[in-house]
């Protein structure tokens, strides 16, 4: 029996974490603050794991817990465990030697990895550090994990539901396998009071890491999908387990350091975990120059010219006419779509002219016209796909094409457009992704690229920038790039290639990206994405003044809107999906002109302020809980700010507000349709479908 003598402890007053001296395996995690024990079960204790494929076998572990340590070193505050000579399930001894260093700081661990591999094969995945036995910090309590998807948070149940997206016929477990690097680099192990946060700290897409959770043996009832609650069921052992996924790809005579892995405990809401990562993000973001325009309260319109089936919108001479309308309602932007030849999502990367909306000097005399009433014209852009229905893929593209372990192109597949042999995907365009770590492809799409510094537009949105759709490594050996390669580690080189080339023409040239994951963040300067009622404002909390971009929608868009004043998001006016016209949502259009007027007058409490969303505040209606507000807080440690919403379409809610540590001053309260300030207590009524500012 393993007793207390044989574990290794690091400790300080925010955890205790203890391993196994004869195997290395992590066998309990106690965050001292709350008592929670997140590893209870020593004989559970899991220390890496990794795939060696076999030319005869693919699947082939070798699990830590089975080698023998040749050493470990111990000190007050850190860890190392070395493994030489490691033997897998099937394929014998091989000559690999994997060191893992766990040390302790003022908030938590770090585990850091090396692996050296003098075999003939390839490490393609380790897993490190491992969590054998994940358990909430009660038996009542729900345990969640938390991550960013698409700019918002995305929660997954992992007790006692577990959101299972392993399929039935793949995997002898349940398991989620959601959450990837591609979109953030960190996840919270979230209860509603308590968490640990789990970060990659690496910034340069140099590895994909995954967080795989894995349920053992499965469900008790799957009617149901009710897990047993016992240690056992049926002789199995009951387990949560996570795996952490490093895709390493060592290659025979090869040498590899592996992204740290950070765990921290934390105490308060999932706010309080994300701060993890915002303290960390300190120490390598710098926001770029970003044009003045772009960081005042502004809006947007987006217009599509023309589709992939030819639905021919609009011509170029009609978008100044477009350009009169927004100039007219102080829409300071436009957002052109399918203005290339062969409309959105056909032709790519092409970003040619299409001669049937007009000469390019059309277009090009046309951006400058609207441009001249004060308007920007930015250009949607796409150099993440190439159409393979076009001569251009199957002539050339396909070389740049990313390549699967069997030397395949990836295939995405594309985007369904107005007909109904479309929309029943009989002739969709099937996309293949690019490799962005190619050094010929880039010099390609800066070739594209250029020509949108050439029309003269003052800026890009460059569509889908945020994902390679499957693609997640490049295995083809003619592009200049390890074999393989983690492809999102392309997206930085691809927009500095662009920078090289608009720089000397346009300094203030706009970089717009759609739904821009964190280390995209670095490069551009605006993000664009779409919300529903159940988006929580993730991205946001993460920087609360990344100049971000929302849709709206509909001929009477009031919570759309309100929601841009909440969340200090720009308005993308978008009537008929992007395919209308300012002049289709009168009411939308003069609900959004009032919103911006407000954060306009009121840019030192709604738009300069940092964004907190609910900390700092609380908020109860019928001496409840109330969670559709934010607040803002001056950066000098100034008045506040509390932005109060009600969807509800038909019923008028009492809110009461408090501040805390109490107001600094006499309340005030403002609305979009009465911007003049009127005193106000800390209960304030709102009608349906409104939003009230109450200001210090």
């Amino acid at each position: 029996m393993t007793t207390e003598i044989e574990y290794l402890s690091l400790e300080n007053d925010v955890l205790r974490a203890q391993f196994d001296r004869t195997n290395g395996a992590m066998v309990r995690l106690v965050n001292k603050a709350t008592g929670w024990e997140l590893l209870r079960r020593p004989e559970l204790g899991l220390s890496f794991q990794m795939e060696l494929p076999l030319p005869e076998r693919h699947l082939n572990y070798i699990y830590g817990t089975r080698q023998t340590l040749t050493e470990y070193t111990f000190s007050a505050n850190s860890l190392t465990f070395c493994w030489d000579k490691l033997t897998s399930e099937y394929g014998g001894t091989h000559d690999i030697k994997f060191v893992m260093t766990v040390t302790l700081g003022a908030d938590g661990l770090t585990f850091t990895g090396e692996l050296e591999n003098r075999s003939e094969l390839t490490a393609s995945v380790v897993c490190f550090p491992c969590l054998g036995d994940i358990a909430p910090s009660a038996p009542a309590e729900k345990l969640e994990r938390i991550s960013l998807a698409y700019c918002s948070m995305r929660k997954t149940p992992l007790y006692p539901k577990i959101a299972n997206n392993h399929g039935y016929y793949g995997y002898d477990y349940l398991g989620n396998n959601e959450a990837y690097t591609t979109e953030a680099q960190y996840i919270l192990l979230a209860q509603v009071a308590q968490g640990f946060y789990i970060g990659a700290h690496d910034h340069t897409m140099r590895e994909m890491v995954n967080y795989s959770f894995r349920f053992r043996p499965g469900y008790a009832d799957s009617n149901t999908e009710l897990l047993p609650t016992d240690d056992k069921i049926d002789g199995h052992t009951v387990a949560l387990e996570l795996f952490i996924a490093h895709f390493t790809y060592v290659n025979p005579d090869e040498s590899y350091t592996l992204v740290p892995i950070v765990i921290q405990p934390y105490q308060g809401s999932w706010h309080k975990g994300v701060d993890k990562y915002r303290s960390w993000r300190t120490s390598w973001f710098t926001r770029p120059p970003t044009p003045a325009w772009v960081t005042a309260p502004h809006a947007w319109q987006q217009v599509q010219l023309n589709c992939a089936e030819d639905s021919l919108r609009y011509n170029y001479a009609e978008l100044i006419e477009i350009g009169k309308e927004c100039a007219a309602h102080g829409v300071e932007a436009i957002q052109v779509v399918g203005w290339n030849d062969g409309g959105q999502d056909r032709g790519n990367p092409s970003h040619d002219t299409d001669p049937r909306l007009g000469s390019w000097a059309k277009l090009q005399e046309a951006i400058a016209t609207v441009q001249a009433l004060g308007v920007k014209i930015i250009l949607f852009s796409k150099f993440t796909w190439g159409d393979r229905s076009q001569p251009w893929y199957r002539t050339v593209g396909h070389q740049y094409a990313t390549k699967d372990p069997y030397g395949d192109a990836h295939i995405y597949g594309g985007y369904l457009y107005q007909s109904y042999e479309q929309l029943a995907d009989i002739n969709t365009r099937r996309f293949s992704p690019m490799c962005h770590l190619s050094a010929e492809w880039r010099e390609v799409a800066a070739a594209e690229f250029t020509k949108l510094l050439d029309l003269g537009a003052a800026g890009m949105l460059f569509d889908e920038c945020q994902h390679h759709a499957p693609a997640k490594y490049c295995f083809d050996p003619t592009h200049g790039h390890h074999v393989p390669a983690f492809v999102h580690g392309g997206d930085i080189p691809l927009c500095e290639r662009f920078l090289q080339t608009s720089q000397p023409r346009d300094a203030e040239f706009l970089y717009a990206g759609e739904a821009c994951y964190d280390v995209e963040n670095l490069r551009y300067h605006l993000a664009y994405y779409r919300i529903t009622a159940d988006t929580v404002h993730l991205l946001r909390y993460m920087d609360p003044y990344l100049p971000m971009m929302i849709a709206v929608t509909g001929f009477d868009d009031r919570n759309q809107l309100n929601k841009c004043l909440q969340h200090r998001y720009i308005i993308s006016y978008e009537p008929f999906n992007f395919h209308g016209r300012l002049a289709d949502f009168p009411r939308t259009l003069a609900y959004g002109k009032l919103i911006d007027a407000l954060r306009t007058r009121y840019r030192a409490y709604l738009w300069d302020a940092e964004y907190a969303d609910t900390v700092g505040a609380s908020v109860t209606v019928a001496g409840q809980p109330y969670a559709d507000y934010t607040a803002y807080h001056q950066s000098d440690g100034g008045k506040r700010a509390l932005v109060i919403a009600n969807t509800d379409a038909e019923r008028t809610i009492s809110a009461t507000l408090a501040f805390a540590g109490g107001t600094r001053g006499p309340l005030q309260l403002v609305t979009p349709e009465a911007p003049e300030t009127q005193p106000t207590g800390d209960t304030v009524t709102i009608p349906p479908r409104s939003v009230v500012v109450v200001m210090e």
